[in-house]
């Protein structure tokens, strides 16, 4: 009895060797290929085609299917992928994912001592200051974990092999309908088909379940990792929602058409001759032809399947106001996407493009508001303002859960430089709140501006909408090359600061401006220096992760 307790403690150890290597595989290959998995995603069209290659590249590279399909409800949640765009690539995703299985069978081949040796490759690597080379020390080193945990797998399940009681139990469960719930369960609970496939794949290298009966876990498997994008869904809007039960209905799907050709085809013999003596092989061989099959086969309904899918789940969704927001909602960012934080990252970058957006909104409606004496406006005004103040909460809360996951340093550099972005946009709203303010003490008092004052405050405002303007073209466009020109902008607001707070001193000796009108002004023209100053440092704020524009020697000619 301890013997068998004790194989089966090295059998979860040998397990969690294998899922950790993979784990810290994934990451550093997302992290080498993270851009390019971003730049990916932003041109992925309607071909469906692409889409299913997207969904097996990407797979590959994260070794997860749930992690992809999990992302691609995020994408669909966050209203920048389409459900038609999401399908194609969960397709794909199942195909990438059998890329597990396919490493698993190779604990077959005399070749694992050497795949095992590099994880001390991978170590002596890692000891290097150079940052690349301990990327690749990572990636390496986390290779042969994968194979020293799929040995230790192997050696433990030698041992159950030569317990006549063990075996007589694994042979005895033979109903297709309860070997494909065996498969789905345990799926379902530890949330990884990774975890059940190896573990499948390594019981029947050691005789323990014949290919037959593995088929049908191995159906069961597909179904039962669904349930970590069902999960992943409560929460989502009704397209994310939908994305998830594609995902599902795929699987379903799949599965009982191979279930019914596995109860009345040899399949099993088929894959036995094709691959002679190697039951891992077969096993993965199968797990990849299942996900093709399935893939060829619903292709070209992907339409009928969102049209089922959207008569499943009905659309709730809340739609964003004229301003592009759902208040104190996310219209970008998704807690789902954090398993890829590059491309989490870039969905935070458009959530801060929204969030100048709407604090230069207010900025206008606060300036329009003293400028008429008028509060008209402040309902919109307000429900804008609790919307900065959400997203300087809640994106900074995020960007420290993207910080805490492996990015480049570069990535890092790119994220560091959010905090202050967000933070600038956050003092934007709130000077434009001061004007607010202002307005209604002078709503409330019957004071107002003289017509050259208000002149004069549309002139600097002009300055400070021309600097708002070449500062967010730079920032969407990751462009520093007009720095110069910004600066000039900005210098002249500070100039028209010290002749607005001039001419005000001269309105009020000549008794053109009354004192409490002129109290407000002057705090106005204080504040609207520092929004500009805001702006400026929104530009400033890409030196951290953009390279200045090379400039071009001039040829001396002879």
């Amino acid at each position: 009895m301890n013997e068998v307790f004790e194989t089966i403690l090295t059998l979860l150890g040998g397990l969690g060797v294998f899922l950790i290597a993979l784990k810290i595989m994934s990451e550093n290959l997302e992290s080498v290929a993270g851009n390019r998995l971003r730049s990916i995603f932003n041109k992925i069209s309607n071909n469906r085609f692409a889409g299913i290659a997207v969904g097996t590249g990407v797979t590959m590279v994260i070794q997860s299917s749930s992690a992809t399909t999990v992302m691609i409800v995020g994408f669909v949640n966050a209203g920048v992928m389409t459900l038609a765009q999401a399908t194609s690539i969960i397709m794909g995703a199942n195909i990438g994912t059998t890329i597990t299985a396919q490493i698993g069978a190779l604990q077959s081949l005399p070749i694992t001592a050497f795949f095992a040796a590099l994880a001390c490759v991978g170590a002596f690597l890692q000891m290097s200051k150079r940052d690349k080379v301990n990327l690749w020390g990572c990636i390496i080193g986390s290779i042969g974990m994968i194979f020293v945990g799929l040995e230790v797998m192997s050696m433990a399940m030698g041992t159950f092999k030569d317990s006549e009681v063990i075996q007589k139990v694994m042979t005895s469960i033979s109903n297709p309908i309860v070997l494909l719930l065996i498969g789905l369960t345990i799926t379902a609970v530890v949330q990884s088909s990774s975890a059940t496939t190896i573990i499948l794949i390594t019981m029947a290298g050691a005789g323990l379940m014949t290919l037959k009966s593995a088929i049908f876990v191995t159906l069961g498997i597909n179904i039962g990792t669904c349930v970590t994008a069902m999960f992943a869904s409560i929460g989502a809007t009704a397209n994310g929602k939908r994305a998830s039960f594609i995902h599902l209905m795929f699987n379903c799907i799949g599965s009982l058409i191979f279930f019914i050709l596995a109860l009345v085809l040899p399949i099993d013999k088929w894959l036995e001759a094709a691959f002679k003596d190697n039951v891992q092989t077969q096993i993965a061989m199968f797990h990849t032809m299942f996900n093709v099959s399935t893939t060829i086969l619903l292709v070209p309904f992907i339409k009928q399947l969102t049209q089922l899918a959207c008569l499943v789940i009905r659309d709730k969704k809340k739609k964003p106001n004229e301003d592009g927001f759902v208040e104190d909602k996310f219209q970008y960012v998704d807690e789902r996407l954090l398993a890829t934080p590059t491309i989490a990252l870039a969905q935070v970058r458009k959530e801060i493009l929204l969030m100048a957006s709407i604090a230069k909104k207010n900025f206008d409606t606060s300036v329009y508001a003293i400028s008429i004496n008028s509060l008209t406006k402040q309902p919109k005004f307000d429900a804008r303002e609790r919307h900065l103040n959400f997203l300087n909460k809640e994106l900074t809360n995020y960007l420290v859960k993207v910080s805490s996951a492996p990015i480049s340093k570069q990535t890092e550099r790119e994220l560091s430089s959010y905090y202050h972005v967000i933070s600038d946009l956050e003092r934007v709203g709130d000077y434009a709140e001061n004007i607010m303010e202002y307005t209604q003490k002078m709503v409330k008092n019957n004071v107002s501006f003289s017509d050259a004052a208000k002149a004069e405050l549309a002139e600097m405002k002009s300055a400070i909408d021309k600097l708002y303007d070449v500062v967010m073209t730079g920032y969407i466009n990751k462009d520093i090359s007009q720095k110069e020109d910004m600066e000039k902008i900005e210098e002249s607001v500070d100039e028209y600061k010290i002749s607005l707070d001039r001419s005000h001193i001269l309105r009020l000796r000549d008794n053109l401006c009354s004192p409490d009108a002129g109290a407000v002004w002057l705090n106005l023209i204080n504040d609207l220096e520092r929004i500009a100053d805001h702006f400026r440092n929104v530009y400033n704020s890409m030196s951290y992760y953009v390279d200045p524009p090379t400039k071009v020697k001039a040829t001396v000619k002879a």
